[in-house]
């Protein structure tokens, strides 16, 4: 593994003040993310998808509470899915705490519906897929 790859793999694991185990305590936990190109995004995430998105009324538990969107996939760029929609969550750039809403710096990247391009990797235990770091979502011309 060449120094760059594992230097983002150790950001994207680390988190503030902590170990490799993720550092979550039961307030929350503070994830300290490296930036990426859209190159680097499309890299790391296990799911590309171009879709048009959606918000939902549901909400999911991630260490802190985030808003479920809806992607309609309309073009599969890496990975595979089961269907033509998935539930997807923008991840925070911001800390997080169990059971509140989570925050955003310039806000919630999905918040506007339309299309976009997505770099998606899998909430661990089966939940929605989320955006590989924050902001690795790309808003396509309409």
């Amino acid at each position: 593994m060449g120094r760059g790859k594992r230097t983002l793999t150790i950001g994207i694991v680390c988190t503030l003040g902590g170990g490799l185990a993720g550092c979550a305590t039961t307030a929350g936990q503070c994830v300290d993310y490296v930036s990426l190109t859209p190159a680097e995004q499309a890299h790391e995430a296990s799911l590309v998808v171009d879709a048009d998105v959606r918000s939902t009324d549901r909400t999911v538990e991630v260490a802190g509470r985030y808003r479920v969107y809806e992607a309609a996939i309309t073009d599969v760029r890496k990975g595979r899915t089961l269907g033509d929609r998935i539930d997807v969550i923008a991840t925070s750039d911001q800390c997080t705490s169990s059971g509140e809403p989570v925050e955003y710096v310039d806000g919630d990247p999905l918040a506007e519906p339309g299309s976009y391009r997505l770099y998606l990797t899998r909430v661990r235990g089966g939940g929605p897929w989320q955006l590989v770091v924050p902001g690795a979502a790309e808003r396509l011309p309409a």
